[in-house]
């Protein structure tokens, strides 16, 4: 892939899980009530640690993004 696609790749998953990490419109509530009905995970998948995991993805792969173009 080309540097701008890989930019803008990363720019838009990077926005997508800080959208999730951020809680906007209960993302982080509708992902675990959504896995929680179809496949029943296990306790330790909370809401909370939906948006640890996706803030840290978020800004790994932001930073990833920035650097791969600088």
């Amino acid at each position: 892939m080309g540097t701008w696609a890989e930019f803008a790749w990363g720019l838009i998953f990077g926005a997508a899980t800080l959208v999730v990490a951020f809680n906007v419109h209960g993302a982080a509530e509708r992902i675990y009530s959504l896995a929680m009905n179809t496949v029943g995970v296990s306790r330790w998948f909370t809401p909370t640690l939906t948006r640890i995991t996706c803030g840290l993805l978020g800004a790994i792969v932001v930073i990833e993004a920035v650097a791969a173009v600088v």
